[in-house]
């Protein structure tokens, strides 16, 4: 149980304005326009947690420093204040709480702020013994989930005066943005449709939902890599035929995953061949001995080309000397020769320039004669020593032969050396790709563990989908509907309300009251007339609060009204057109209502009616029809 003890005001001049409420009654404060009725709940609401402070501006936000509410709970009262926003802002977050089984009203505002705004909302929530709970919307629809709180559960608490005779919205902030959809959200949690255990459940198939898809999700990634993965095995499979890390004729099942990954994990164990290449260091004293080898050669060649050009011109000389020879011993010129040196030996002519003597002749034939045979004797030892040139010059023709022989094949060794290398690197690409695939595969290989866990999964989920099942939820919602529906259509009758010899209901889809006529459903806002708007709004609130207290459920045990007599009064002073029968018909239902309740239900009412039925008058807490209001006029006026 939670209802209001009493509301006070902190003066800025140091004085308290005391408001007491009595519990489980109905409070009914009259009086005037401008005295700070509507005040009261804009500070009740903004004390238990309001977001704003939407108290006027004027005279009590110009003379009051703090509000403070103290509540009463089953077995302790808890005292909260809210320091009153500095001019030209709208909220503060200065809070104050206070807890004990008998505490009262503090005298003196020497509050130091304890909380803050949301603290003090999880203190009351807890208090209410609101339970942890989370609705979840359905799939595919985008609005976060939602906690139920005692902010939520303050919709069914006020009916403001812009509320209570609204045809358009049936709850407290409910033509608010998003409010509406609140209300649908945590109404069956405040009903008890959708109970603890139920929120538990439904939070925990969300959680398993969330869960579930993952899973799959990862269990396809693995079938993929074995599905799609086993075409990209027959690939590599291929790779290693080329490169020689398989024979063409290897067994492979291409439509077994478990064959495929034998015959790659077989691959997986080459290792290279090793194939170093021939030293540098014999390579180029082979190529430095080839250079020397041709060096030699060519000397040879210039060597005999020298000797044999100078055989042929030896030979030449010789025989051109034996020719004119043999012509001048044609002559008898080697014979004994005499002839006078002063005349021609052939013609006996005189001479002009005398002849050699004999003797110089002679000689000059003879040296001549000396020197062929020389040449001939010389001839055989020439031959000799080009022979020798030309013998030599081929040893080192074969030489060189062998040298390059040689190279080549060092060449030839180095260029297999090179080409197999190439190819380890080729098959060290393919055995890395084979290797990633087989690791990506062993690391994703636990698709029967994951069809295990989807299953396990998937079998809770349909043990919740049982429990949570949405006809029995349907079910239990009808039920409880059904049971406020019953109190409201009667109640209808005792308002007489208009189409009310037919059943009221309320519609929790669209957040309204309908009246099933025969013919057709009429909504709230097709009901004509203030006084039905009114009706309506009361007999849905009291309905709401007897099945909250008949089933214990976590609402605060108070409704404040905001001028519930404003239709039937055509103005404030018009007295003689009031149809006061009605205002008293609809007073005398509050307090039958609050009465059938036995205390548990209490009904604070601001309202300019002043009745003058017992009833009423028992009610009436405060009067502010003459000097009295809620801020005493000596915290303003001096």
């Amino acid at each position: 149980m939670m209802q209001i003890r009493e509301l006070v005001l902190y003066g800025l001049n140091g004085q308290v304005r005391h408001l007491p409420f009595q519990l489980g009654k109905v409070n009914i404060i009259s009086g005037k326009s401008k005295s700070g009725k509507s005040a009261v709940g804009d500070i009740i609401d903004y004390c238990l947690g309001g977001s704003s402070c939407d108290i006027a501006d004027g005279v009590i936000r110009e003379n009051v420093s703090w509000y403070g509410l103290l509540l009463q709970f089953d077995s302790e009262r808890v005292f909260v204040a809210r320091q009153n926003p500095p001019p030209g802002q709208q909220s503060t977050g200065f809070c104050y709480i206070e807890i004990g089984e008998k505490i009262e009203v503090p005298e003196k505002c020497d509050f130091v702020s304890n909380t803050n705004v949301a603290g003090l909302e999880e203190a009351l929530t807890k208090r209410l013994d609101i339970s942890e709970n989370l609705n979840i919307p359905p799939d595919g629809q985008s609005r976060d989930p939602l906690a139920a709180n005692i902010r939520h559960a303050l919709y069914y608490c006020f009916q403001n005066q812009d509320e209570i005779a609204a045809k358009t919205f049936l709850f407290h902030k409910q033509s608010e943005d998003f409010i509406t959809q609140a209300i649908k959200d945590t109404l069956p949690y405040f009903l008890g449709i959708v109970n603890e255990e139920s929120l538990a459940l439904e939070n925990e198939r969300s959680i398993l939902k969330r869960k579930l898809a993952i899973e799959k999700r990862r269990l396809e990634e693995i079938r993929m890599l074995q599905g799609g993965g086993l075409q990209r095995a027959i690939s590599l499979i291929s790779e290693a035929k080329y490169v020689g890390l398989l024979y063409d004729n290897i067994e492979a099942d291409y439509d077994s995953y478990e064959s495929v990954y034998k015959v790659l994990k077989s691959v997986n164990e080459w290792t290279p061949v090793n194939a170093e290449t021939v030293g540098m260091d014999r390579l180029s004293f082979l190529q430095s001995e080839l250079k020397k080898s041709e060096d030699e050669l060519e000397q040879l060649n210039q060597d005999i080309s020298n000797a044999k050009t100078f055989a042929g011109e030896t030979s030449g000389y010789a025989n051109e000397v034996e020719h004119q020879k043999i012509r001048l011993s044609s002559i008898g010129l080697f014979e004994k020769l005499d002839f006078r040196p002063d005349h021609c030996p052939l013609c006996a002519n005189k001479l002009e320039m005398p002849l050699p003597n004999i003797d110089m002749i002679r000689t000059a034939i003879k040296n001549l004669d000396d020197n062929i045979q020389n040449v001939t004797r010389e001839k055989p030892k020439l031959r000799k020593y080009i022979d020798s040139l030309e013998s030599e010059r081929e040893k080192i023709r074969q030489d060189i032969i062998q040298v390059k022989s040689e190279i080549d094949g060092i060449y030839t060794q180095n260029q297999d050396a090179i080409a197999l290398k190439d190819l380890n690197s080729r098959r060290a690409k393919v055995v890395g790709r084979i290797s990633l695939w087989l690791e990506s595969v062993e690391q994703h290989d636990d698709s029967t563990g994951k069809e295990k866990a989807i299953k396990k999964i998937e079998d809770r989920i349909c043990d919740i989908d049982e429990i949570l099942d949405k006809d029995s939820l349907e079910d239990r919602k009808q039920s409880v509907l059904s049971r406020i529906s019953v109190d409201m259509s009667e109640w209808a009758k005792e308002l007489n309300l208009e189409h009310s010899e037919n059943p009221y209901r309320l519609d929790m889809n669209k957040v309204t009251v309908i009246v099933d006529k025969a013919d057709r459903p009429v909504p709230l806002k097709q009901l004509g007339s203030g006084s039905n708007w009114v009706g309506i709004h009361l007999i849905t609130y009291f309905a709401l609060h007897k099945y909250f207290i008949t089933l214990n459920r976590p609402v605060p045990n108070f409704i404040f009204l905001d001028q519930p007599s404003q239709v039937y009064f055509p103005s404030e002073l018009d007295e003689k057109n009031t149809d006061w029968n009605m205002v008293s018909t609809l007073y005398n239902f509050i307090t039958n209502r609050t009465s059938e309740l036995k205390g548990k239900l209490q009904v604070i009412i601001v309202d300019h009616a002043n009745l003058k039925d017992e009833n009423f008058r028992n009610s009436v807490i405060e009067d502010w029809w003459n000097e009295n209001n809620l801020v005493p006029e000596d915290w303003y006026k001096k």
